[in-house]
């Protein structure tokens, strides 16, 4: 039971290193040995979990996506008008951006990054589809512009990546009058109304 416990921490420990570096230095500028010294484990450990940078990297994206992606969809409005439904989203961006805010920019450095898997891309696929769906979803109900949904998302999703770059240089500090005049610029943005 010890050696188990041990080797989920180590396999933690390996993981939030490499999302510190990952995010701080990108793929190519992180090292293995980089992420063992970081994570305080021998060098070899990190291959007892993963086969190579590449293996770490996407096993740590698709984590990340999955938790970005449940809560986004976790308590969602389905069947309510396309504001709330906007508020929720919006509201779930940002709070995921202020809880996890190294993996926001982990994301965004990584999400283009030629080293991810098809699973990867599936799962970074996957969050976006379901932002894009409720974009078309208002479309359909005339109450968001009519241009591409992916533009919309975009418009959306787009302005949290410099404003998650200033959080995690300790940089900024959002009140909640940020938070919900940044919503309400964004659904101005967005509103065909």
């Amino acid at each position: 039971m010890t050696e188990t416990i041990k080797k989920v921490n180590k396999k933690e420990a390996i993981l939030k290193a490499a999302l510190q570096l990952f995010s701080q230095r990108s793929f190519y500028g992180t090292t293995m040995p980089d992420i063992s010294t970081l994570a305080d484990v021998g060098a070899g450990t990190i291959y007892r979990y993963f086969t190579s940078k590449e293996a770490l990297v996407n096993a740590l994206f698709f984590r990340i996506m999955t938790e970005f992606d449940q809560r986004l969809e976790s308590d969602f409005p389905n069947g309510m008008d396309t504001r709330i439904q906007f508020h929720h989203l919006f509201q779930s961006l940002w709070g995921y951006v202020v809880d996890n805010t190294q993996a926001f920019v982990f994301i965004n450095l990584h999400d283009e990054g030629k080293y991810l898997d098809e699973r990867s891309h599936a799962s970074f696929d996957k969050l976006w589809n379901f932002i894009t769906t409720i974009i078309d979803k208002g479309q359909q109900r005339g109450d968001v512009v009519d241009l591409d949904p992916k533009s919309i998302v975009s418009l959306v999703y787009g302005p949290l990546i410099p404003i998650s770059k200033l959080l995690i240089n300790h940089k900024y500090t959002a009140s909640k009058d940020f938070v919900y005049a940044l919503e309400e610029a964004t659904w101005r943005a967005v509103s065909s109304k």
